[in-house]
């Protein structure tokens, strides 16, 4: 009896932590409720785990977490602003539960593809919030009349910025992307319909947004989806290249990178680079433990005051990877790099299997999540609104357990087995259409 209870439990414990996220994305005070909770099915994890008592599933990237997790006590002392600090350590923590959440669930076939719906449904879901959610700005091209964002009007207390929708659908919006363009001859009639308007839905709300960032990362991760795509899918590089180069010398290289450096926040090139420059400073003055987490914006005020910026105006560097070592210091960055790292190999190796054995679910996804990583990045560049201080960042740690969720159960023998029959059972069908 007591192992069918244990049993039942751990297999609603991904459900279960991600519902108590979600809440905790809309109501910040719920993070630690959330916490408990995944702390709960980590015990119901070993409980069920029988004579192994395994509490988790191995993955090439439990060390550098647990790094990134020693962190966290460091940018605790160090922090003079422990009521900011604090709030930001425990999401963090709550991301990482929710990566080994989704790990641990996700040991079949028929769980991983549930895993993955459940990913492109939260990006469905911030795609149909935005209307109501989001503080547009409505200014910042001239190719979007302003009469789209008049039928919009903000219907929560907590809205939203732009950019911060914008870094969470651009990374999100390649896995259906992926599943659409290699699986379609997998996908059942009504994934087809619901994942293709739902991928729609996200790229017009990411068109509205007017993210130039988000808009640059979103072009690399389809230009590298098409070269995973076809195998002459290279020879798009050569006229992109161009095409850039002529856009590069009719507009001048400063004029371009002031387009894809100003915001409604930053205004320049020149604007940007102050805020880098003061961030550059930090991890030089606090290279092992950082400021502490979510303090640049007072640190800056008080010890590293802009010229072009009132104080308080400026609350994170601008650059994923200067925020993470600002915030936790060069061995954060260096862990929370190899994390990234892993995880895009891991999609890889997941991509080049699907293709190995014929499966266009499995490579899509795969190339949706490595597609995935590189708008990560991309748009690391130009912002920092996938990590600790906005409340999606969990959503990253939920696509990285998807990718080291499916890439192992790619390698497990009765991945093949069961794909195995998949072909037989296509291959039947052929013959007997």
């Amino acid at each position: 009896m007591f192992r069918r209870v244990v049993s039942s439990l751990a297999a609603i414990e991904f459900w279960a932590v991600a519902l108590a996220v979600a809440a905790s994305m809309l109501k910040t005070s719920l993070v630690v409720l959330a916490l408990g909770v995944a702390a709960f099915f980590w015990l119901v994890r070993w409980l069920n785990g029988g004579r192994r008592r395994a509490i988790t599933r191995r993955t090439p990237a439990d060390w550098a977490v647990l790094l990134l997790l020693a962190c966290l006590p460091v940018t605790l002392l160090a922090s003079v602003f422990p009521h900011i600090t604090l709030p930001q350590a425990l999401r963090l923590l709550e991301g990482v539960a929710l990566f080994y959440a989704a790990l641990n669930w996700a040991q079949t076939v028929t769980r991983l593809r549930w895993l993955a719906y459940a990913v492109i449904l939260c990006g469905v879901g911030l795609a149909l919030m935005a209307p109501i959610s989001v503080n547009w700005v409505s200014d910042k091209l001239a190719y979007i009349p302003d009469g789209v964002y008049q039928h919009f009007t903000i219907l929560v207390a907590d809205s939203v910025h732009p950019n911060v929708m914008a870094g969470s659908l651009v990374i999100l919006l390649p896995l259906g992307l992926g599943l659409l363009w290699f699986g379609w001859g997998r996908l059942a009639w009504l994934n087809r319909a619901w994942i293709g308007m739902g991928t729609l839905g996200m790229l017009a709300i990411l068109i509205l947004t007017e993210s130039r960032g988000a808009w640059a990362a979103l072009l690399a991760a389809g230009v590298l989806m098409a070269v995973l795509r076809w195998k002459r899918g290279w020879l798009l590089i050569p006229p992109l290249a161009a095409a850039g180069g002529a856009i590069l010398v009719h507009t001048g290289p400063l004029s371009l990178l002031n387009l894809l450096a100003s915001t409604d926040l930053v205004s320049s090139l020149d604007g940007r680079l102050e805020i880098w420059s003061r961030a550059v400073y930090m991890i030089q003055d606090f290279p092992y433990s950082g400021i502490g987490m979510g303090s640049f914006g007072p640190v800056a005020d008080k010890i590293y005051p802009f010229f072009s910026y009132a104080p308080g105006r400026v609350q994170h560097a601008h650059n994923l990877f200067l925020q993470v070592a600002v915030d936790l210091g060069l061995p954060g960055l260096i862990a929370w790099l190899a994390i990234l790292g892993m995880v895009a190999w891991s999609a890889w190796r997941l991509y080049r299997r699907g293709q190995q054995v014929r499966d266009g679910w499995a490579a899509g996804l795969g190339a949706g999540l490595l597609c995935s990583q590189l708008a990560l990045a991309v748009h690391g560049l130009f912002d920092a609104v996938t990590w600790g201080m906005v409340r999606s960042a969990p959503l990253v740690w939920l696509i990285w357990g998807l990718a080291f969720a499916g890439w192992q159960l790619a390698n497990h023998a009765h991945y093949l087995e069961h794909r195995g029959r998949e072909v037989e059972k296509d291959n039947a069908q052929e013959e007997a259409g």
